[in-house]
């Protein structure tokens, strides 16, 4: 298990370090100098900022909820991946909580942009979590088990009989005069 954790951080970090080159070459658009930093803290610094305030009165500190907050992330991220529902209802609300807190906490200049940002991150990140998910019903197309069929015994006994009515012969003088006989 230690070994997993140590290889997700080292692969977050390279992961945050390939987005930070590639921020970093973008053209002149860019504002600031620590791109991924910035890129991440529109993020970040939301869920930072509203957890600080919102929890003035609890008994947990606000890195706690903070941590919390990030583990509750991690495991529906992980656990979606694995197949679980559960954790894929958790990454759901998760990541909608998140978007919501963005949109919320970021000053009004900048709130479409931020949450947009948000949104795509979480959909990126919802393409492992959400793997193999369907909205297809589940069809079950295993062949029950072979059960004996149940003795068929009739009430009444059915005889197979095919009645044909005897030709009806017209008398002569009915007789229609535009038929006649093929002969040889």
């Amino acid at each position: 298990m230690c070994a997993v954790v140590i290889l997700l951080d080292t692969a977050g970090d390279v992961f945050d370090a390939a987005l930070g080159r590639l921020a970093d070459a973008l053209p002149a658009t860019q504002v600031g100098t620590s791109a991924s930093d910035e890129f991440w803290g529109v993020v970040d610094n939301p869920i930072r900022t509203y957890i600080a305030q919102h929890t003035a009165g609890l008994p947990v500190s606000g890195a706690a909820i903070y941590t919390f907050w990030q583990l509750a992330g991690a495991f529906g991220l992980i656990g979606g991946f694995i197949g679980a529902t559960g954790a894929r209802l958790t990454w759901t609300v998760w990541g909608a909580a998140t978007v919501l807190v963005v949109w919320t906490t970021t000053p009004a200049d900048g709130r479409t942009v931020a949450t947009a940002i948000a949104v795509l991150a979480w959909t990126i990140a919802s393409t492992a979590a959400l793997r193999g998910w369907s909205l297809r019903p589940v069809v079950n197309n295993f062949p029950a088990p072979a059960q004996p069929a149940p003795a068929f015994q009739p009430q009444i006994e059915i005889r197979p009989e095919i009645h044909i009515p005897a030709p009806a012969t017209a008398p002569d003088d009915e007789a229609p005069d535009n038929v006649h006989p093929f002969q040889r």
